[in-house]
Formats: C-alpha cells, sequence, structure tokens
C-alpha cells in the first residue's frame, strides 16, 4: 500500500441517537483496522441556528425513536435521559458539544474518537446538560489536555467559525445525515455508508476495499 494510508472520516454529531448507537462499531473498526487506516472525526451540526430548539418543540420524535435505536443497535439510553425526554424542556443546541469535540480534535487528535464517546455517554446515559461549561470541565479531566488552554479555545470566535467551515464541508461531501462514512484515498473523497451500519457489514466493506487497494499497488 502507499505511505499514506487511507482516511475514515467518522461524521456525525453528539446529539444524534444513531451515531450513539453507532460509536461501538466506531471503535471496533478503530481496533481492527489499526495499522491500515487512519480515522478523522468530523461534527455535522444536527440541531444548529433555527434548528436548536428544546426537545418538546422540535424534537418530540425522539421519545418514539429511542426503542428503535435500542432494538437495531443494542445500544441502551439511561434513565436521565429519558427523563430528560419526557420532560421535554432542555434545549437541543448541537453548537456546544460540536465545538467541545473540534476543540478535542485540535488539541489531541488521537483522542477524538474516544472524546465522542465521552460526550455522547454523557448526554444518552447520564442526561448531563451539555449546554454548560461545567459539564465540559468534568469530562476532559480524564484526557490528556489542558483545562484552561481547552476551554479558551472551546470559548474562541475561531472554533466557532471553523465549525461553520466543517458543517459546510461535510454537507458538500454527501454527509446530510448522521452517521456517514466518508473514504478518502490520497486526494480522492467519497461516501462508503450513510446511516447506522452494523459492525459486519461496515467491516466486510472496509475489508475488500483495502484487499483492493493493496492489490492495485503492490
Amino acid at each position: 500500500m502507499s505511505k499514506v494510508k487511507p482516511t475514515l472520516i467518522y461524521v456525525y454529531d453528539p446529539l444524534c441517537g444513531w451515531c450513539y448507537g453507532f460509536h461501538p462499531v466506531m471503535e471496533k473498526l478503530q481496533e481492527r483496522f489499526e495499522d491500515r487506516i487512519s480515522i478523522d472525526v468530523k461534527v455535522g451540526g444536527l440541531a444548529v441556528g433555527d434548528r436548536a430548539q428544546t426537545i418538546e418543540e422540535g424534537f418530540s420524535y425522539i421519545k418514539d425513536g429511542l426503542q428503535q435505536v435500542e432494538k437495531s443497535t443494542g445500544v441502551e439510553f439511561g434513565r436521565n435521559f429519558k427523563l430528560l425526554v419526557e420532560e421535554g424542556s432542555y434545549m437541543y443546541d448541537s453548537m456546544p458539544p460540536c465545538r467541545a469535540q473540534k476543540t478535542m480534535n485540535e488539541l489531541a487528535p488521537h483522542q477524538a474518537l474516544s472524546f465522542a464517546g465521552t460526550l455522547q455517554d454523557a448526554i444518552f446515559q447520564d442526561g448531563k446538560n451539555l449546554n454548560e461549561w461545567s459539564t465540559y470541565e468534568e469530562l476532559v479531566e480524564d484526557y490528556d489536555v489542558d483545562p484552561n488552554e481547552f476551554k479558551n479555545r472551546f470559548e474562541s470566535d475561531e472554533i466557532k467559525n471553523n465549525l461553520i467551515d466543517e458543517f459546510t464541508w461535510c454537507r458538500n461531501h454527501g454527509a446530510t445525515g448522521f452517521p456517514t462514512l466518508l473514504i478518502q484515498i490520497e486526494d480522492e473523497i467519497s461516501i462508503m455508508t450513510r446511516g447506522y451500519r452494523p459492525y459486519d457489514t461496515v467491516e466486510s466493506h472496509l475489508h475488500h476495499l483495502l484487499r483492493n487497494l493493496e492489490k492495485i499497488e503492490s
């Protein structure tokens, strides 16, 4: 194979329940193909701008969707999140957790996928408020980043502007729903999967793609 590994680009949103179900798949893919691919985590912006609303106003469908996600993916949503959904007043705003993910991507890219799981556990298991800095202050304690540097970056105008560019980039490359997997081979980027897929399906697809690349480049 070429010296530059193919890159699997994982486009997700911290508030996407299907992405929560897909995170274990991504962890297994990272372990399975660790020596053969790089993984890049990007955020797509599920609930930003006018789409940022309370659960009751804009995301009441979540109540009926949780069981489907659990049945299809095997994950379980925590009691505290289910209480948030039932109560309905929690503001579903992707910008704060997307800023946190973007900050981690820049400060410690090797921890990006792990942090994605941490963010989603915080909301979907523990029902923590991802709209408050105090939540992130707690979450980054387990990561190899300086909390003050993280906060300064998280609150900067630059990170907000970079996020808007990232949302646009994701849409322009076909990641209009979440999760989406893109594959980058040298300068070419294409869609590999859209929506939740079980591990065996994605693993087989990626395995055959890499085998074909190896044959071409041998």
